[in-house]
């Protein structure tokens, strides 16, 4: 925190953007980034060196102003990343159709773009590394941005590069791949596979850029109530929390589109391993329904065998599909269990009507108990019995017994029906209901004690109004009354 008193003349954020500093060359200068050169302005006007310092203004000023250069830069950085790979994917399906050849100059055009772009995407993400350097220091009130550079940070910013870097470079390059038979054994000769195949793939894992959108576009991150209720409850502002978000608020939308998501992109790429096979192979897996068929059944956990793919890249895609299927089945099914669950007001009509319903169904069978007893009486008072009526008695003795039992069933079902409907709702509103009673009786007990000393203080003048009458003098005998410690008016 600042150690230099504050001006009360400068306001604590600054108006339209000006330094909120004094004279006139600090009125004229924008919040801009802290560096050796920065000036201030002083009063006397005599020196610009910066103060050890910056006051809470500047810093709140400064750190709101890289919030907003960081997301647009994550903007710009988005738009890169999504351009490089429709470029990819359009060089790729015209090569793929004949339509163009990997040497010709429209497919150099179209990659020496995706090399721009490229080259674009790595300098905004280190811009966007930059600017989180920065604010930490800002927010940390550092001078020295050398402290802010953690191994973590810098492993971070790393690998972002590393997944970026990678694109169709210019150019006509083949590798070759073995691929498996139907039986599991590896083809004779080998694919000649084009490079551009192996270097398309991880652009998609530039889309993870989408996370860092979401959040950063998301009004939990960039409200400040949110970050300062936060930052007082330990709460880190990250994706995952604001995944957790999304998921509570709107868990149907997010999974529907990720998941729709998720299938055409690996039906994608699965076709693209698989389309460089041998003819009769590149003739099933070249066609896109195929390679969706495949993938819905491998994402459903279901495999019937039908369509299997025959190399190891497109075999490495099925697994991570039905991995990602898992994870999707087992949310689908949460969110659909909290979708089904009664809400409290239908949890209160329902265990009302069932209430009901188990205590007519409880009269009924104590009715059938004492019908049943009452014609078993009747009928064990003859004496000589027919077989018939030996018979009705046995019908009545298992009806009677059937009663019982289904009363004592009843009984438990009512116990278990009260039980479940004790929730924390349920014992919070007890415990306040027991708090106020509480509350009330020691308030009643309270007047009550002060009425008593009121009936005692009365008593002790007409005592003494009687001795004067007499001419005694002798004092008010005092009760001895036990101590009582002080009682709190709370629980």
């Amino acid at each position: 925190m600042s150690t230099l008193i504050e001006d009360p003349a400068i306001p604590l954020v600054g108006m339209n953007g000006k330094r909120g500093g004094k004279g006139s060359k600090a009125r004229n200068k924008l919040y801009t980034m802290r560096s050796g050169a920065q000036s201030f302005g002083t009063a006397s006007g005599d020196s610009d060196k910066p103060p050890r310092f910056e006051n809470v203004g500047i810093r709140l000023a400064l750190r709101k102003e890289l919030y907003a250069k960081r997301k647009r830069i994550c903007d710009v950085s988005l738009a890169m990343a999504v351009l490089g790979i429709i470029l990819m994917i359009l060089e790729t399906e015209l090569a793929a159709a004949h339509i163009i050849s990997r040497s010709d100059t429209a497919s150099i055009l179209l990659k020496m773009c995706m090399t721009a772009s490229t080259v674009a995407l790595l300098i905004f993400i280190f811009i966007y590394h930059k600017l989180g350097v920065q604010l930490f220091t800002v927010n940390n009130s550092m001078d020295d941005w050398r402290l802010a550079m953690t191994p973590m940070r810098i492993c971070t910013a790393l690998s972002e590069m590393m997944i970026c870097v990678v694109h169709p470079i210019p150019g006509e390059f083949y590798i070759f791949w073995y691929t498996t038979e139907s039986d599991g054994n590896l083809s004779d000769t080998p694919v000649k596979v084009p490079l551009d195949v192996l270097l398309s793939l991880p652009m998609f894992l530039r889309l993870y850029l989408v996370c860092r959108f979401l959040m950063l576009h998301s009004r939990l991150y960039q409200d400040a109530s949110s970050q300062s209720l936060g930052a007082l409850n330990r709460i880190h502002f990250n994706f995952r929390f604001i995944f957790k978000s999304f998921m509570a608020l709107y868990p149907d939308y997010f999974l529907c589109i990720f998941m729709v998501s998720l299938f055409i992109i690996t039906s994608w790429t699965l076709r693209l391993c698989e389309m460089y096979n041998d003819a009769f192979h590149a003739r099933v897996h070249g066609n896109f329904l195929n390679s969706m068929w495949l993938i819905a059944v491998s994402f459903l956990t279901v495999g019937y065998g039908d369509i299997v793919p025959n190399s190891y890249c497109g075999r490495g895609i099925a697994v991570l599909t039905g991995i990602m299927g898992t994870g999707c089945t087992a949310l689908i099914v949460a969110v659909l269990a909290r979708k089904l669950e009664l809400s409290q007001a239908e949890k209160y009509v329902h265990n009302f009507v069932r209430e009901i319903e188990l205590g007519g169904r409880l009269k009924t069978e104590a009715a059938n108990v004492v019908k049943c007893g009452w014609k078993l009486f009747k009928y064990q008072r003859i004496t000589n019995k027919t077989k018939e009526e030996e018979r009705k008695v046995l019908q009545l003795q298992t009806k009677l017994l059937h009663a019982i039992y289904n009363i004592r069933e009843l009984k438990n079902r009512r116990r278990r029906l009260t039980d479940n409907a004790v929730t924390i709702v349920e014992v919070h509103k007890a415990q306040n209901e027991m708090s106020r009673a509480v509350s009330a009786v020691r308030a009643g007990q309270a007047h009550l004690e002060e009425r008593l000393a009121g009936v005692e203080a009365t008593l002790a003048i007409v005592y003494q109004k009687l001795c004067a009458l007499h001419g005694d003098t002798a004092p008010y005998p005092q009760p001895s009354l036990p101590y009582r410690p002080p009682r709190d008016s709370g629980i």
